[in-house]
């Protein structure tokens, strides 16, 4: 015999009883209106004959969800997950790091990961997605699946770059920006015409972000037969591509130039000593930079510093100005960080990961005075920590010791507080030379170095 009641009959009886009888009113079935008691409230009886059914006959089987392909794709990679010891610093640094300078240090410790050739557990991946999202430029198959499945928009640049291990001539358009321009100018080192027409080849099609990202990369291996296609896009559509274009122009015609703008970068740096050293009898003792403003406003100031130093190698300049590259960054003051950022761009851009690390460590080691903000803007550009000579070097100037010292005598827990000077020292830090480093620190508190001490232990746990 079949059922008077079937699924659509009782979805939409329970549906009223879910409701109240009051805002659905209750619609007899006609199959059983002849079987209910006839001049009585046909709620009770109905209600009865639902549940019975419910429960004998059952709820049909809930059809699942096809796994999405990013899912499977997460777990496809084939790093090793990170070590429970790491994992268990990384999860201490989180929670020991203050919260106004999370966003600088936690990125950094996902890049120490990388570069280790993990990756994080995917129970971890959730808390660590902001900081995952600002490692853009090194996310891996893992980091990019994640992205996708979280993606509120299926076209949403983390979406991209799903189904690959790694970025090839041939899939580079499905990655995201960070990792297009990179490979890019990876390219341009080796072939820097290949890299020019593989940009060529999707410019019309792609927005401006995009565009301007990938004119970014075209700085590495900048010629004379890059001229032409910069030179038409000044009619582009959007002015930061224009402004870039401009300003690669203006490079390729001071090197058609001799030089020119190479020549008054390094008049900016004079040299003071002795008599005979200012006659260039005998090496300088000192050399100060000076920038050749006079006259000009803010914004003119560093449309100036631009030009002379945008894309500048250190190694040309310090040829230019007759002293060793760490003289050079030795005289640049505080107040030129631009200077000291535009070097560290150029020598990022060209790849020179070991010029980089140069520059950062002849600063630490030549400051007087190391802050917090000194090292958050150097500890982002270093892609892997000092060499471990230059790191004990910086270990031992007088301006980290300053910087160590000043929070020993901190009469007040507010001022013992870390600004960022330790942790992101930490960071820059061999695992060489993280004795030496926590042993800089035993006058400190453990209320002070607690952030900086998770930074070590997670370094220390990584695989070498």
């Amino acid at each position: 015999m079949a059922s008077p009641i079937d699924p659509p009959t009782h979805a939409r009886l329970r549906q009223s009883f879910l409701l109240g009888l009051a805002r659905q009113p209750l619609a007899v079935p006609p199959a059983l209106a002849a079987l209910l008691p006839q001049g009585r409230e046909p709620a009770l009886p109905l209600l009865a004959l639902a549940a019975q059914w419910q429960r004998f006959a059952g709820a049909p089987a809930p059809v699942a969800d096809t796994v999405p392909d990013a899912a499977r794709r997460l777990h496809q990679d084939a790093r090793p997950i990170l070590p429970e010891p790491a994992r268990r610093a990384l999860k201490a640094l989180a929670r020991s790091v203050e919260k106004s300078l999370a966003s600088n240090v936690l990125p950094l410790a996902l890049r120490r990961i990388q570069a280790a050739g993990c990756r994080l557990h995917p129970f971890d991946l959730p808390a660590f997605l902001p900081h995952v999202k600002a490692n853009a430029e090194d996310l891996g198959l893992a980091e990019r699946a994640f992205l996708a499945l979280v993606a509120a928009d299926a076209d949403d640049d983390a979406a991209k770059g799903l189904f690959f291990e790694r970025i090839t001539a041939e899939n580079w358009t499905t990655f995201p920006k960070a990792q297009r321009r990179a490979f890019v100018a990876g390219l341009r080192r080796d072939d820097p015409a290949a890299g020019r027409a593989l940009i060529e080849s999707v410019w019309k099609s792609e927005p401006a972000p995009v565009r301007a990202a990938l004119l970014d990369a075209l700085a590495v291996g900048l010629g004379p037969d890059d001229q032409a296609f910069l030179e038409s896009l000044g009619a582009d559509r959007a002015d930061s591509v224009k402004q870039i274009a401009a300003q690669l122009l203006a490079r390729i015609a001071d090197r058609g130039a001799h030089g020119t703008r190479l020549t008054e970068a390094a008049q900016c740096f004079k040299r003071a000593g002795s008599l005979l050293a200012k006659i260039g009898l005998a090496a300088a003792t000192t050399l100060t930079f000076k920038l050749s403003s006079d006259g000009l406003n803010w914004q003119e100031t560093e449309a100036l510093r631009e030009r002379l130093f945008g894309g500048l190698q250190l190694g040309a300049l310090a040829t230019a100005v007759g002293a060793p590259p760490e003289l050079l960054i030795a005289a640049l003051p505080l107040s030129e960080h631009r200077v000291l950022t535009l070097l560290l761009d150029a020598a990022a851009a060209e790849g020179d990961d070991d010029a980089v690390l140069r520059i950062i460590g002849a600063r630490l080691e030549t400051t007087e005075a190391l802050s917090g903000y000194t090292l958050m803007a150097l500890a982002a550009k270093a892609r892997q920590p000092l060499a471990p000579a230059d790191a004990e070097r910086v270990i031992a100037s007088s301006g980290w010791t300053k910087a160590v010292q000043d929070l020993a005598e901190a009469t007040t827990p507010a001022a013992q507080k870390d600004d960022g000077r330790l942790v992101l020292m930490a960071a820059l830090m061999p695992s060489a030379t993280i004795s030496a480093f926590m042993a800089s620190l035993a006058a400190l508190p453990l209320s002070t170095t607690r952030a900086a001490k998770d930074f070590t232990d997670l370094v220390l746990a990584l695989p070498t």
